[in-house]
Order: C-alpha cells, then sequence, then structure tokens
C-alpha cells in the first residue's frame, strides 16, 4: 500500500468549489397559524483527483566500429497520466476507488472475485430491476412547503403506511406537513406555528404511542417547539420549552433505554447542548453540557464501546468536534475535542470499516469536501481525510444507498443546487461523488420510500426557493 504521506499530498488537489460560512440564520418574522391540525388523508459536483506521471527515458548504443561504441540518446517521453481511483491506477487512501472498481494490490480494477475486469453488464438504471451497487434517481419534483425551508424531517404521522415530510421553515415560523400518498405524491400542505426563527426539525416518539411527534429547535427564539401526536394523525401543540441561546440543531434519540425518546439540543450561540429526558408526559430535569465554539449539529453513538450513547458536537466556530460521554441514564461528562479538519457544519456517525469502532464524518462547507475521521474506541479521532462533493456542503446522511452492504454519504450542497451520493468501500473509504439536480440552496437532506418500491428516496429542504425536491430512486 502506498505510504499515508503520498495521499496525504495528493488529496491536497481534491478540492471542490468553495463555499459560504454556513451561519445563515434567514429572517424571523411572526405568523399566527393554528396550533392543532388533522392530518386529512404528510450537488455542482466538485472532483478533482490528484494524478501521477511517471517520465521515462531510453537510452541505446550504436555499434560503429569493432573496438569503438558511439553513445546515443533518445528523446525523453512521457507515458500517459495515470490517474489515482482510475481503473489500472493506484488506489484513493482507505484502497477507495471510483465507481464500478475495486482496489486490489493497492491498484483499482473491475469488480471482480478475482481482481480482474469483469464483463458482466453493469447494474443499468431505469430498468425496474434493482441491483446492489445502483444509485439511480429520476429527475427531482418540487413542493411547496412555506417560505424558507431550512430542515426536513420524514414520518408516517397519520400511519396509514406512507411516509410524509415535513420540514421547518426559517422565515415564516413555522412547520409545514405533507402526507404522502404511497405513489411519490403528496397531499396538501398543512402549517404549524412554531417559535421564532425554526432552523432544525425531528420526528421522535416522545410518549411511546407508536405516533411520532413534531419538534424544532428555533434559532431566535432560544427554545423549541412541540407538537404531539394523538395516535390518529392530529398533531397538537404544546408549551414551548427552553433551550439555549442560538438552538440550531435538535436530535431525537433514546438516551437512557426507556421507552421514551429523548431530545438534545445544539445551542450556537452558548456553546452548549441542552439536553432533554422524556418522561413519557414531559421534560422534568433539562441539563446543559458544555462544547466547543459554536455548534451547529449534534449527533449521539457509543463512541467508547461501554454500550451507552454518546454525544458529538461539530462547532463550526471551534473547527473541531466535542465528544461528550454518556453513562447510560441521561448524562454526559465534559467534553473532549478533536480536530475536524475545518469550520465543520454536520456530524454523522457510524462504524464505516467495520472494526467495531464508531467513526465520524462531517461537511465542511468552505472547502467543498467531507472529511471522515476514524474512531479510536475510545472517543477520539485519527486524522481527517477529504473527499470533495460539491460546493458548500451543508446536511449530511450516512446512509447504503447503493444496496451493497457498505455505508455511503448522501450530501447536500447549498453552493451547487445537489446532492452528492459518495459510495462507500466498506473500508472507510468513499469513492468519487455522483451529484444529483435539486432545488436552491439545499440544507438539508433525508432518506424515505415515497413510493413504496422498496427503493431508497431522497428529499432536501431547499431554503434558496421555498421547496422540497423529492428524488425517487430510478431502479
Amino acid at each position: 500500500m502506498a505510504s499515508w504521506t503520498r495521499y496525504g499530498l495528493a488529496l491536497v488537489a481534491l478540492t471542490a468549489c468553495g463555499g459560504g460560512d454556513g451561519d445563515d440564520t434567514g429572517a424571523t418574522t411572526s405568523t399566527s397559524l393554528p396550533s392543532t391540525m388533522t392530518m386529512a388523508s404528510m450537488t455542482m459536483p466538485g472532483t478533482t483527483t490528484g494524478d501521477e506521471t511517471g517520465e521515462t527515458t531510453t537510452t541505446g548504443g550504436t555499434a560503429v566500429e569493432p573496438t569503438t561504441v558511439a553513445p546515443t540518446t533518445v528523446a525523453p517521453t512521457t507515458g500517459p497520466a495515470c490517474v489515482d481511483g482510475e481503473e489500472g491506477c493506484p488506489c484513493l487512501p482507505l484502497a477507495t476507488c471510483l465507481a464500478g472498481l475495486v482496489c486490489t494490490a493497492d491498484i483499482c480494477v473491475g469488480e471482480d472475485t478475482d481482481g480482474a475486469t469483469t464483463d458482466a453488464p453493469p447494474a443499468l438504471c431505469g430498468d425496474g430491476q434493482p441491483a446492489p451497487g445502483e444509485v439511480c434517481f429520476k429527475p427531482f419534483t418540487a413542493l411547496g412547503m412555506g417560505s424558507g425551508p431550512i430542515s426536513v424531517a420524514v414520518a408516517d404521522f397519520n400511519k396509514d403506511g406512507n411516509d410524509d415530510v415535513a420540514c421547518a421553515n426559517n422565515m415564516t415560523n413555522n412547520m409545514t406537513v405533507r402526507t404522502g400518498k404511497g405513489d411519490g405524491s403528496f397531499n396538501a400542505l398543512v402549517a404549524l406555528a412554531v417559535g421564532m426563527g425554526p432552523y432544525s426539525a425531528a420526528v421522535p416518539d416522545l410518549n411511546n404511542d407508536g405516533a411520532p411527534d413534531l419538534v424544532t429547535a428555533n434559532m431566535a427564539g432560544n427554545d423549541v417547539s412541540v407538537y404531539q401526536n394523538n395516535g390518529a394523525g392530529m398533531l397538537v401543540g404544546q408549551p414551548a420549552i427552553a433551550a439555549g441561546a442560538g438552538a440550531r440543531y435538535i436530535l431525537a434519540t433514546n438516551l437512557n433505554g426507556d421507552d421514551y425518546d429523548d431530545l438534545v439540543v445544539a445551542n450556537y450561540g452558548a456553546d452548549s447542548l441542552t439536553v432533554l429526558i422524556s418522561d413519557g408526559v414531559g421534560f422534568p430535569a433539562p441539563a446543559t453540557v458544555g462544547v466547543g465554539t459554536g455548534p451547529t449539529w449534534v449527533a449521539a453513538a457509543d463512541m467508547n464501546g461501554d454500550g451507552s450513547l454518546d454525544l458529538v458536537s461539530a462547532n463550526y466556530g471551534g473547527s473541531n468536534l466535542s465528544v461528550s460521554l454518556g453513562n447510560g441514564v441521561g448524562n454526559f461528562g465534559p467534553p473532549t475535542n478533536s480536530p475536524a479538519g475545518g469550520q465543520v457544519y454536520a456530524v454523522g456517525l457510524a462504524d464505516l470499516n467495520g472494526d467495531g469502532d464508531t467513526d465520524a464524518v462531517v461537511t465542511v462547507p468552505a472547502a467543498g469536501q467531507v472529511f471522515v475521521l476514524q474512531g479510536d474506541g475510545l472517543g477520539g479521532f485519527g486524522g481527517a481525510i477529504p473527499y470533495p462533493c460539491g460546493a458548500d456542503p451543508i446536511g449530511l446522511v450516512v446512509h447504503d444507498i447503493s444496496g451493497d452492504g457498505a455505508l455511503d454519504l448522501v450530501v447536500a450542497n447549498r453552493g451547487a443546487n445537489t446532492v452528492s451520493v459518495l459510495r462507500g468501500n466498506g473500508n472507510g473509504g468513499f469513492g468519487a461523488p455522483e451529484p444529483f439536480a435539486v432545488g436552491m440552496a439545499p440544507y438539508v437532506v433525508a432518506t424515505g420510500d415515497f413510493n413504496k418500491d422498496g427503493a431508497v428516496d431522497l428529499v432536501t429542504a431547499n431554503n434558496g426557493d421555498s421547496t422540497v425536491s423529492v428524488l425517487l430512486a430510478d431502479p
């Protein structure tokens, strides 16, 4: 295998179009809207690769006398460039090759069990036959969802078996919901008033009734809005819950192993997380956990192998990740900070290389890249390895999009009006980004199955044109 030093130099060339600073708050004009609802029927790719050229010089000799050799020279020639990641060329970091190739003996070759190029026909998008390795989407459908959608979540709110879509609209201080029909289309929009400047939405089950509830983190209001599902599709507004300054992102997960989902809020202006443990009725004992500067995202996973969920925040202002280890009952220790390669916006957690330790992926908007950080099993990370994805990447999802059993990355590229899929190889590495057009300035991407064909669909919240884009799989 080639040395990490070589790949570190090669990856300097893996740059994409830069982006903004990921710190847009949007307007916060208040609009009075109903507090109950009956659910009636809810990446310009920046890919360049480092290359190496081999220069060869040949020399020859011609005998002119039996005892005398007059040297002659042949002009140097330069062979064709071999681009890392392409077929027949050296592999990228973490044994990664471009799509359709595998890394064998540090060389990218066709996908075959013996490492030789295969003549088998490739998976064909649009033939109606799902196959491992396909990354296929139809052109997107735009849905109006209110003014300034900045976050999107997917759930079956009315329990009819169809995925629905909910958006947090930063400019009109509301959430909007469209219930799915199960064929890729959606019913009429319904709006729910929330606090000032909603920036993130999540769909917990706060009372263990099997019906998803809906919550938002409100950045201008420094609080959380809660709509509880009555089990029949009606979302009923609850009193707001105080959070920290600049409540920017909200995570729903079960932190203490009981029957109820809990909430964690990343407070951008307070350099903290607010932890809200649900008892099925409310949140009796909110707690604050200090983290790095300017957290914009938070995720949860077991980072040290003790069986308890820990919290990892992406700190835009600090250009790092904070890991706060949990004790399994909803309490968290002081943070340990790890460099993350730049001003990070979002973080996703998963075991990307199958070694049993949780790894991290972060978006770095200004670099147009995602960075992969391998977990050490103790709550820390190794060095950040960059991969291009598209201009100004914001939100991301870690999911097996291609159906080959390896986790892939899906990134919303705000500056490119695309989502990019980076296929994982199961060893912790990722291939070149495959971009798909969406609406203007997508912030967040989520997965669903909107036409019930068993394939993974995508939906983005597009802050620039006040739509969501629905991308149906096209196997």
